[in-house]
C-alpha cells in the first residue's frame, strides 16, 4: 500500500476543493460559504484567522445551516479588498 503525502491545503485549494458561494453582504462585509466537513473547517481556521497578514482584515470562522461560513470585514473605504478576494476565490481551480 502506497501512502501519498499530499502536504498542506493552501487558499487557493480551499477555494477551488470546497467553497460553495461568495457573496457581498455590504461594503465591508464578504461571507465565503464551504463544504461543511471538520477538514474543511480546520483549513479555514487556519488558513484565515491564523495568520495576521493584513491588520485591517478580519476573519470569522462559524459553522451555519451545514456549511463552514467565513466572515471577511475590511474597512467600507477599501472594497477593492473585497472585491479582489471574490475574484480570487471564483477564480480558483478554473
Amino acid at each position: 500500500m502506497t501512502i501519498l503525502a499530499t502536504g498542506p491545503r493552501t487558499l487557493d485549494d480551499l477555494f477551488a476543493d470546497s467553497l460553495r458561494d461568495a457573496e457581498r453582504m455590504a461594503p465591508g462585509l464578504l461571507l465565503l460559504a464551504f463544504d461543511g466537513s471538520d477538514e474543511v473547517e480546520a483549513d479555514a481556521r487556519r488558513l484565515l484567522t491564523t495568520d495576521p497578514g493584513c491588520a485591517f482584515v478580519r476573519f470569522a470562522v462559524h459553522r451555519e445551516d451545514g456549511e463552514v461560513v467565513v466572515e471577511v470585514r475590511a474597512p467600507e473605504s477599501r472594497p477593492d479588498i473585497l472585491e479582489a478576494l471574490v475574484v480570487r476565490a471564483m477564480s480558483a481551480g478554473r
